[in-house]
């Protein structure tokens, strides 16, 4: 009763922990929903389908770097202090975003032109219109403005009505034995769905833009100061997706429809760290400036919660991950059990990344996104490279899990600016040990 009056009181703490409650209920439902849909999508492809299916979609997951030009946390930052009106800012960033994914279609385009891809086994077609897709991507800057109002239920909202129309459209394909194609342009149809979306209820709370808003100098100022997180998201995005690329290119796309069967549910989890740090990062920001103690305080409980989550989603998963692949997907994708068992625990450093990533935005150290981040794509690709040829789906999931550890914990300690985080992690990582102790304490 005592803490549950403590969070009534508490108005900053309240706003946040319903926003949360928002979007990590939304992302329950999706998630259950998103899951029971791939299961009856990968039963109806098989993997050599799915596998290409999924392929294509981790080659397009190669431009989001580009096409959101790392100015989420920043935008969601800007429209805190609303020190640009927010106009300016909503336009601004809309249309650096729009002209970062045309940048990313045209690279993309060009690596086909000279046949970087070489298992698209005909669907080139598949890689230029989800390209051109991904261009509406920019309007998901209105995300960010429901952020920093700490008022996510509305987007929500319209996240859920897209998911439910698009699994529906999915649930449809395969009851009328759909081939590949179609789930190609239920994939480019989804980003379209979410888009509209989000412009229709930001219209609704009296959002706009306007032209005549867009600040030339203002867009560089931004660029200016996510050019670190530019860079560290094209690396980031390389040890997440190419592991599949890697696997399809080098192995085949059977064996990366497995995989994808494994990284699927291992990563649909990792909604809740992010929903989390992007509840509580505007409040971080004002204890930041207010009150330091709290300030720790909060990031040391934030990481606490994390890491207790992905533990126990890890030791489940891994138990029951030989009978979970089969009961879902069934015996053809029987060997991504074991690949299960070992992708899951990635989920331990990804879920505490997640406030890293906002921990070195309000500290202003962008260029250590870029070194971790640079760091785990290295490994990655290196790893892949020596263990797929040996070890195929399990290679690539051992690849994934060392990288991460290195991204998002152990680079911390090779530098003193990142040592304060390094040790909330560590205190973190330590959890259960620091639990029994202060139970102990008292009795002694």
């Amino acid at each position: 009763m005592l803490l549950f009056d403590k969070i009534k009181k508490n108005e900053t703490l309240l706003a946040a922990l319903k926003n949360t409650s928002w979007l990590v209920g939304e992302k329950v439902l999706s998630m259950v929903l998103v899951l029971l849909v791939n299961v009856f999508v990968a039963r109806h492809l098989e993997p050599e389908s799915f596998g290409l299916l999924n392929y294509l979609l981790a080659v397009i997951a190669l431009l989001i770097p580009l096409s959101s030009l790392g100015l989420n946390a920043i935008v969601t930052r800007e429209l805190v202090a609303l020190k640009h009106s927010y106009l300016s800012i909503m336009t601004t960033a809309t249309i650096i975003r729009f002209l970062g994914g045309v940048l990313a279609s045209i690279i993309l385009i060009t690596c086909l032109y000279f046949g970087v891809f070489t298992r698209l086994e005909g669907k080139h077609w598949a890689i230029i219109l989800l390209s051109l897709a991904n261009l509406l991507v920019a309007f998901h800057v209105i995300d960010f403005w429901f952020q920093a109002k700490v008022q996510s239920k509305y987007i929500v909202k319209v996240r859920f009505l897209s998911v439910v129309l698009i699994s529906s459209i999915k649930l449809i394909l395969v009851y009328h034995d759909a081939p590949l194609t179609a789930f190609i342009w239920a994939a480019a149809l989804e980003s379209l769905l979410l888009s509209v979306g989000f412009i229709i209820i930001y219209k609704l709370k009296k959002g706009s833009f306007e032209l005549s808003s867009f600040d030339f100098s203002y867009g560089m100022s931004l660029l200016k100061q996510s050019k670190w997180l530019i860079l560290s998201g094209i690396a980031s995005i390389i040890y997440l997706k190419i592991d599949q690329v890697m696997l399809t290119e080098m192995v085949s796309t059977t064996e990366n429809g497995i995989y994808s069967v494994a990284s699927r549910i291992s990563e649909v989890w990792y909604f809740f760290p992010t929903a989390l740090a992007a509840s509580f990062f505007p409040s971080l920001l004002k204890y930041k400036e207010t009150n330091k103690e709290k300030y720790q305080q909060q990031l040391q409980r934030l990481c606490d919660v994390l890491f207790i989550s992905a533990l126990a989603i890890a030791l489940v998963l891994t138990f029951l991950s030989d009978w979970l692949i089969v009961f879902l997907f069934g015996d053809e994708y029987s060997a991504a059990g074991s690949i299960l068992a070992l992708h899951i625990w990635a989920g331990v450093f990804v879920f505490m990344r997640a406030l890293l990533s906002k921990w070195l935005l309000a500290e202003n150290l962008l260029v250590f996104s870029l070194v971790t981040h640079g760091v785990g794509a290295i490994i990655n690709i290196g790893l892949n490279l020596w263990l797929i040829p040996m070890y195929h789906g399990i290679g690539a999931a051992i690849a994934t899990v060392v990288s991460y550890a290195f991204a998002s914990y152990i680079v911390l300690f090779f530098h003193p600016s990142t040592w304060p985080m390094a040790k909330i992690m560590t205190k973190s990582l330590f959890f259960p040990g620091r639990f029994i102790l202060a139970r102990i304490r008292p009795v002694v």
